[in-house]
């Protein structure tokens, strides 16, 4: 059985959480508990389901599911981040076009399975 950690896209998720750390450094101090969290959960919820999904067959689909639903919800956050300028444009889409790809990858994952 292949490794969770060896996924493409668990290892682009953990990538780009990793990118991402050091901006959510620089939101405002007070949202350090309010959006920097929710966008941390949503990476770890992403990459619990990617190995979930990878690991437990019977419920590989929905957990799948659940990881795209924490896709949508990163691209959410990071839109609200954009709006609030805690980030500027050019991160914004750097960010968007690798959720995208994300995104994309679990699709491909869906429809092969």
């Amino acid at each position: 059985m292949n490794k969770a950690t060896d996924l493409i896209i668990y290892k682009k998720a953990e990538t780009l959480l990793n990118e991402v750390y050091p901006i959510l450094r620089a939101f405002p101090k007070s949202e350090k508990f309010a959006i920097c969290q929710e966008i941390k959960q949503a990476f770890y919820a992403l990459l619990r389901n990617i190995m979930l999904a990878n690991n437990i067959k019977a419920r590989k689909r929905i957990y799948q599911e659940e990881a795209d639903a924490y896709i949508k919800l990163l691209v959410v956050l990071f839109s609200v981040a954009k709006k609030q300028r805690y980030i500027t444009q050019k991160r914004h889409t750097m960010i968007q076009l690798k959720i995208e790809e994300l995104g994309k990858i679990l699709g491909g994952w869906m429809k092969s399975s």
